[in-house]
């Protein structure tokens, strides 16, 4: 499963689904204009951690939403390479498990 995971054809897909989906930066600052150059650096590093079993995630940016009420709720921001990675993996799962889900579930 890791091996479709770090495809780089689903590599590529996830990368460009984050940055059509734009975003902010997480704690690394790379923002997702910066994102392809960045990714592209680091791709094999980061296939080769994550066949290995030794790659580290990042920390989550927390940034507080001002809500309608008055209070503030936290929102955790990953990396951008972070959301690379969560979106191939979701790109690989996906297909295994939408047949179990309902059709009225989004």
């Amino acid at each position: 499963m890791i091996t479709r995971v770090v495809h780089p054809f689903n590599l590529q897909k996830a990368l460009e689904h984050v940055i059509a989906n734009k975003g902010s930066a997480g704690v690394d600052g790379v923002s997702v204009r910066e994102l392809l150059k960045v990714f592209s650096e680091k791709k094999l590093q980061l296939i080769e951690a994550i066949k290995q079993g030794n790659y580290q995630v990042q920390p989550i940016l927390g940034i507080e939403i001002p809500k309608g009420n008055g209070k503030t709720r936290l929102l955790g921001v990953p990396t951008t390479t972070e959301r690379v990675l969560q979106q191939a993996v979701a790109q690989t799962i996906a297909p295994h498990f939408e047949p179990e889900f309902s059709n009225y579930s989004y």
